[in-house]
């Protein structure tokens, strides 16, 4: 390590050889002390030059103004399920329709048994609306339910 290289010892390394290797190369003579390649008094973003050459390159523009939905023509809908267990505590989801119940359970920290993971047990089985639903297989519908579970 070159002295005097600080936090950036290695990229002063680097340097601090290259000027050995071509010191010796040209004068054929080594240096009793190896050279400062900067003044202590620098501070050290200014000794040594750093690699942040993209440190800036992938930050927001605010010159563009509002940001869209990326290409999106319709945002889908959010609807609401409202978990109940049978104790009586609940908790709300927001979810998109079509979303398998079981990620959307499992997201929410929902408590639910599952055996086969295929609908043939009923093990998973809940009540939403006015019927049963097996949560393995079963489809988020695009309305605000109310999901009922052991």
């Amino acid at each position: 390590v070159a002295p005097g290289c600080g936090a950036r010892a290695s990229a002063c390394s680097v340097m601090w050889f290259a000027t050995l290797v071509l010191a010796s190369a040209s004068a054929a003579v080594t240096p009793a002390h190896p050279p400062r390649l900067h003044s202590a008094r620098l501070a050290p973003s200014r000794a040594c030059p750093s690699m942040n050459w993209f440190a800036n390159a992938f930050a927001n523009d605010d010159t563009l103004g509002a940001r869209d939905n990326a290409g999106l023509t319709k945002e889908k809908t959010k609807r609401t399920i409202t978990w109940k267990s049978s104790s009586g505590k609940t908790k709300q989801s927001t979810v998109v329709p079509g979303q398998k119940l079981r990620d959307v359970a499992r997201a929410a920290g929902i408590p639910i048994k599952y055996s086969c993971n295929e609908g043939t047990c009923k093990t998973c089985q809940v009540k939403m609306g006015g019927g049963m639903v097996k949560v393995c297989v079963g489809k988020v519908p695009d309305k605000d339910v109310t999901i009922v579970y052991k």
